[in-house]
């Protein structure tokens, strides 16, 4: 009978004890949950800007982001190459079989378009050639897989080209090549350069003996061409927008009776002082 009395008389005790300790454990968890919220949203954001420099790693802006677009038929070697094209520039490689496919991409100074020579036809090729005539040079292309007996002549006809690569060429060449003509730059052997000019030269696209009138911020941006800028580049290097640079470029194509980089560097070369 004592005993239960004694129970009795220290149960509110231990009640309110409890109670209290409920109470506080609740602020506790509480405060533990919020602290988990924020650090959950913290490693959310963290990995959310870790994935965007991963993604665009080696460019400094999103429109520095080349676009990288093979047209060729799947094989063991277009595959090899897609890989090791991943493996440099760290950046997807967007695969076509069709000419008529390239109609759904976008067509801009952000574009390289390598073509697999070996694998289209040469109907195909000059359809592909007939599609890209219309851009002036506002993109990039380069040839793969070209075979020995290819002539100069059919290597000019291809507008905006930057890069040649021939069958022989070792995978790693390729890659690097590619990549150095997504940073603004050409790739072909010397002598083909030299060759391609010497016909830019002497085609009527490229009258030398009637001048056009050129503004000076034409002439600025052709001079800027000559260093293999690109766009983005000759944007901020004369504080204006790319945009802007494009519709000079246009123009200025246009003015000089060219289709390419290429053919205006030459013409640049050539003409300005």
């Amino acid at each position: 009978m004592s005993f239960s009395r004694e129970i009795s008389s220290r149960l509110p005790l231990s009640v309110s004890t409890l109670v209290s300790a409920v109470s506080n454990l609740g602020i506790t968890i509480n405060t533990l949950i919020k602290s988990l919220a924020k650090f959950n949203r913290f490693i959310m954001l963290f990995s959310m800007d870790m994935d965007i420099t991963t993604q665009t790693k080696g460019f400094s802006h999103m429109s520095d982001y080349p676009n990288v677009v093979l047209l060729s038929q799947p094989s063991l070697q277009v595959a090899t190459l897609v890989s090791c094209l991943r493996a440099k520039l760290d950046i997807p490689v967007q695969q076509l079989r069709e000419v008529a496919e390239v109609e759904r991409i976008s067509i801009d100074d952000n574009l390289l378009l390598l073509v697999d020579t070996d694998n289209l036809s040469a109907i195909s090729q000059e359809q592909l050639k007939n599609k890209l005539k219309q851009y002036h040079g506002m993109f990039r292309l380069a040839l793969i897989n070209l075979s020995d007996d290819t002539t100069m002549e059919n290597i000019s006809t291809w507008p905006s080209i930057f890069g040649v690569f021939n069958k022989r060429d070792e995978l790693d060449i390729v890659c690097k090549g590619i990549q150095k003509i997504t940073e603004g730059e050409f790739w072909m052997p010397r002598r083909t350069l030299s060759s391609l000019i010497s016909i830019y030269r002497s085609t009527k696209a490229v009258d030398l003996d009637r001048k056009p009138e050129l503004t000076t911020r034409e002439q600025e941006i052709l001079r800027q061409l000559m260093t293999g800028s690109s766009n983005l580049e000759i944007a901020d290097a004369l504080y204006v927008s790319e945009h802007t640079i494009k519709s000079h470029l246009y123009n200025v194509f246009k003015k000089i009776k060219v289709k390419n980089r290429l053919q205006a560097v030459s013409w640049a070369k050539e003409n300005l002082i």
